[in-house]
């Protein structure tokens, strides 16, 4: 089975902006053990117009996947937890429901990984009998913080033309 990293298009113009954030900044990673710290719903303010590209997903300040996509991951991982985040433009009376997604690291990684002296990762191998019964994931021990998804998942995001989502390949052994 193919494997890919999923990330946010940063480069995507004219992306919504929050007030209170940078989008381009540091990003949080929240975890499965960390739901009870965090609030079932959480409002976020934009800056501009209301015109702007709404990513299908979102890494900064945490992973956020638009509302429509909710239903895709809940089909392959239903043991995945979501907390609702809305986005809000104050000024032009507009709402965009997104959901961050709480997930555990997972042990997936092949021997033949390759780190770098000071432990970061530089070639990422997954092995695909620790990962096969898993489709949406986060690698544990790695410094990445990208999720990964299944080839099945991701052609099911892509037939729902999705916006700023950037795939990589990850190699399976």
């Amino acid at each position: 089975m193919k494997y890919f990293f999923i990330s946010q298009d940063i480069s995507l113009p004219c992306c919504i902006a929050y007030r209170d954030f940078n989008i381009r900044g540091g990003r949080h990673l929240f975890l499965k053990q960390d739901a009870d710290r965090i609030n079932d719903m959480v409002f976020l303010y934009l800056t501009d117009s209301g015109r702007e590209a709404k990513p299908d997903f979102i890494q900064r300040p945490v992973t956020m996947f638009s509302d429509r996509l909710k239903e895709v991951l809940e089909a392959y991982e239903p043991e995945l937890l979501f907390k609702n985040v809305m986005l809000i433009h104050k000024e032009n009376r507009l709402q965009y429901h997104y959901v961050h997604v709480l997930m555990e690291p997972i042990d997936v990684l092949s021997e033949k990984t390759v780190f770098y002296p000071n432990g970061v990762e530089q070639r990422v191998v997954i092995d695909g009998n620790k990962a096969k019964d898993h489709h949406i994931f986060l690698p544990a021990g790695i410094h990445r913080e990208d999720p990964v998804i299944s080839l099945s998942v991701a052609e099911s995001i892509l037939r729902r033309r999705v916006t700023g989502i950037c795939f990589e390949e990850v190699e399976v052994e």
